[in-house]
C-alpha cells in the first residue's frame, strides 16, 4: 500500500494552522481570493508569505524562487478543480459534487503548504520582508501591499 503523504510532508504543521486560522480573519478570505483571481497569485504562497512575516522573519529571491518551484507540479491540477468547481457553483450546482472537489481542493492545498513547511530545514540567505517578494513576484499594486500588510498587523495585534 502507498502512502498517501510522504512522512517528511507532515500535513499538520504551525504554517497549516496558521493558515486556517488567518484564513478566517475578517476580510483576509476575499484578499487572498482577489490576489488570485486578479494577479494569477498563489495563494498557499501568500500564506507563507504571511506567516514568515507574522514570525518576523525574512526570505530571499532564490527561496521565494524555490518556493513557487515547489509548487509548480500541483498548482495546474488545483487550478483545474477550482475552475470546475465554480462552474458548478455558477451554473447552481452546489451539490455533493461541488463540495467534494472543494474538499479535494482544500487538501491538494494542504499538501501545498505541507511542502512549504517542509522547505524550513533549508538554510538561504534571508534579507528580504516577504510582502516585498510577494509583491514583486505577483506584481501588487501598493494598494493592495498596505491591505495586505494591515490584515497581517491586524493579525498579530490579536496573537
Amino acid at each position: 500500500m502507498i502512502a498517501a503523504t510522504p512522512p517528511y510532508l507532515p500535513l499538520e504543521n504551525p504554517l497549516w494552522q496558521f493558515s486556517l486560522s488567518f484564513y478566517q480573519q475578517p476580510q483576509v478570505a476575499n484578499f487572498l481570493l482577489e490576489c488570485q483571481d486578479n494577479n494569477n497569485a498563489d495563494v498557499c504562497l501568500l500564506l507563507w508569505a504571511s506567516f514568515i512575516s507574522v514570525c518576523d522573519q525574512k526570505l530571499s529571491d532564490k527561496s521565494w524562487l524555490m518556493a513557487d518551484h515547489a509548487l509548480r507540479s500541483r498548482r495546474w491540477a488545483i487550478c483545474r478543480l477550482r475552475y470546475v468547481r465554480r462552474l458548478l457553483g455558477k451554473l447552481g450546482l452546489r451539490g455533493s459534487t461541488y463540495t467534494w472537489l472543494k474538499n479535494c481542493e482544500l487538501k491538494m492545498e494542504q499538501r501545498q503548504l505541507a511542502r512549504l513547511w517542509n522547505l524550513k530545514a533549508l538554510h538561504w540567505p534571508k534579507d528580504k520582508p516577504p510582502l516585498q517578494l510577494a509583491a514583486q513576484h505577483y506584481r501588487l499594486p501598493q494598494q493592495v501591499q498596505y491591505l495586505w500588510a494591515s490584515l497581517i498587523a491586524a493579525y498579530k495585534d490579536g496573537l
